[in-house]
Parts: structure tokens; sequence; C-alpha cells
């Protein structure tokens, strides 16, 4: 049976307070995910879903259980080389991950901080742009780019470093709607054509729906895991803890209810248009 490329074993973390208490922040998470998967993970703001993103890669470790990364313990400091080689991190905010004045060097960061030789270096960034589509821009000025530009090219300095998972931790939250597909785009064709496993956190439901498997995160528990069509099918539920779900399903479900033969779990516009049409 194949090592599952992040498991996590009845994962806790809290997080000290001023007054010498601890706030839960993760409680009790057990799950794995598979190598190659794109998996969306969803919650409210304080759900624990950006703390359980810096548990994925070592940037946090466990105050109770086990995260495994391809088998590696994360709090083990003689593997923690290998859960970031494994584990690449992609934030909120691209201007906190720029670190050169130049599209290339800012790219070559990552591979030179793990003693990369320079020939593969170049390989790697001539890769990497091209996976984003920005080869045309590797001299310029990352502070002068877009925002969608700007995250792409976060990626492509993760995406360097060649990572067998990576973690989007909000990483479209900052974005115009444009910059946001771009990004998307890009993060579908490397999850479908580089076969790499995706951790996507975000609170745009409509990004979700491109997930494999989509998980929801209430004070700091899994409550809802599988498909998107089956966990936006929840609806009461989603929106018992102040969740949306994606324009199509609310209609679909609200048709149902009313009895229309419509299947609630529909999450695709076109399917919906069709099963309509049918109907009709």
């Amino acid at each position: 049976m194949a090592i599952p490329a992040i498991k996590l074993e009845n994962v806790s973390f809290s997080y000290p307070m001023n007054d010498g208490e601890e706030q839960k922040a993760v409680n009790g998470v057990s799950l794995e995910i598979e190598e190659g998967s794109f998996v969306a993970l969803v919650g409210h703001n304080g759900s624990g879903k950006s703390t359980l993103a810096k548990l994925l890669n070592g940037l946090l470790t466990p105050t109770a259980g086990r995260v495994l990364v391809y088998g590696a313990d994360t709090a083990d400091d003689k593997k923690i080389f290998e859960v970031r080689s494994s584990v690449g991190m992609v934030f909120q905010n691209p201007d906190n991950q720029m670190i050169a004045t130049n599209v290339e060097d800012d790219i070559a960061f990552g591979p030179e901080n793990l003693g990369v030789p320079r020939e593969e270096i170049i390989k790697r960034v001539d890769w990497a742009l091209e996976k984003v589509g920005m080869s045309e821009f590797r001299h310029a000025t990352p502070f002068k780019m877009s925002g969608g530009q700007k995250q792409r090219l976060a990626i492509a300095g993760v995406l360097a470093i060649r990572p067998r998972v990576m973690v989007l931790d909000e990483s479209t939250a900052m974005l115009d709607p444009k910059g946001r597909e771009e990004v998307m785009n890009v993060v579908k064709q490397l999850n479908r054509e580089e076969k790499m496993t995706v951790v996507h956190i975000t609170h745009y439901m409509d990004e979700a729906l491109d997930a494999d498997r989509l998980i929801v995160m209430n004070d700091g528990k899994v409550v809802l895991d599988g498909k998107p069509s089956e966990v936006f099918a929840e609806h009461k539920l989603l929106t018992a803890i102040k969740l949306d779900v994606p324009c199509v399903t609310r209609l679909a479900v609200t048709l149902a209810e009313a009895g229309i033969a419509v299947d609630p779990r529909i999450t695709d516009e076109e399917a919906f248009v069709d099963s309509l049409c049918r109907l009709l």
C-alpha cells in the first residue's frame, strides 16, 4: 500500500495566551492526503485551517499527535529538511515572499539555499517560469507586477525547490477576480500535468469546486470531508457554521426542497441547466 503524501494522526495545536492559558486552534484532527490529489480546505476565520496549513510542513509542530510527510515526522529535527523540501508553502501576501529585485534571482533563491548546482538552478528557473506562464518576465522587477503576477511568481519560487506537495494558504485572498483566475489556472495545471499534490486553503467556494476533495473545519475540528458535491449538499450544516455554498447548489437545493426533481448535490452550472431542460 502506497504511503500517503501527508498523514495527520490525532493532531492538536494550542497557542499560548497572555494570561498563561492556551487556546486550542487544531483539536484532534486525523486525516490522510493521497499523492497527486487536489484537496480544498475551507472554514470561517478562526476555524484552524491556517494553523493546520503551517503544521503540514513543520512551520508549526503539534502539541499532540503526529504529522507525517511521506512517512517523515515533522517534529523530528533530523527530518525537517526532508519535510520542507517535500512540502512547499505559498502564503496570502506575495509581497512577503519576495526577496530579490529581479524575477530570475527571486526564483533561484530557494534552490540556491538548498545547495543546488548552478546549472541545475538555471534549468529549474526556466521550468518554473514556463509552468506559471511568466517566461517573458524573467528580467522584470517583481514589485512592479500585478497581484496575480506576483502570486504566480511566488508559486514559481516554490516550484524551483521541486516539492512533491504544494500548500496554498489563502493565496488568492488578496487578488482581484482576474488574478484569482490566473493563479487557480496555474494550480490546476500543476496538479493535472505534473501530478503535484495540492492542498488549497480558501474561503472562495467556487475555488473549492475544482478540488477532488473538500474538507471543512470548524472550531479546530474536521466536520465534513468528501467530494465537493457531497459536502455542499450539507447546506444546512454549512450555513450553521457561517459558510456559504455555491449559487448553483443553493438554487438546486431550494428547488429540490420545493418538490422539483433536481439533484441538490449539483455543483456544475451546465449540469444544472441540462437537468432543468430535461424537466421542461
